[in-house]
């Protein structure tokens, strides 16, 4: 079965209660998500205390434009209901030497990659999955991503 996946990626982490408070608020949010009127099989999760991963499973109802702006909208606003910020889309995630989660903005990958910070073992989370029910492909050494065309 193929899901639907979208990540939202926080621009600090979670301590503990502001995850707990965000789980309930979630949970609350997929339970009334529709599509068409039809509920949607959807699932949104927190992952390293960083990021929102929201999914759909197609198999009950397929989320259309309207129910996928829903998604979006209900997970700003619990998120600005709890002051969080997100950053953009522009930025790449990826581990550093002691195995950390750091960010760099796309316009500085090429910087990164010749001076050394990036190579192609570095493991980066690569949010341009979309349709995945394997997030084992989420975390990925740079050469095996799109990424890849940064390599010298």
């Amino acid at each position: 079965m193929q899901e639907y996946t979208w990540f939202f990626s926080l621009k600090n982490e979670l301590k503990l209660e502001q995850k707990e408070a965000l789980e309930k608020d979630f949970a609350t949010f997929t339970a009334q998500w529709q599509t068409h009127g039809t509920p949607v099989d959807g699932l949104v999760s927190i992952k390293y205390d960083r990021f929102i991963i929201a999914q759909a499973s197609p198999t009950v109802a397929r989320p259309s434009g309207c129910s996928i702006d829903s998604l979006k909208r209900g997970i700003t606003q619990i998120l600005q209901h709890h002051q969080l910020k997100t950053l953009d889309n522009g930025y790449v995630f990826y581990r550093n030497e002691e195995g950390q989660i750091d960010e760099v903005h796309f316009r500085e990958l090429p910087q990164y990659v010749d001076g050394g910070r990036l190579t192609a073992s570095t493991i980066v989370l690569d949010h341009s999955l979309s349709q995945t029910d394997d997030l084992g492909k989420w975390e990925m050494p740079l050469q095996a991503t799109w990424l890849k065309r940064f390599l010298n």
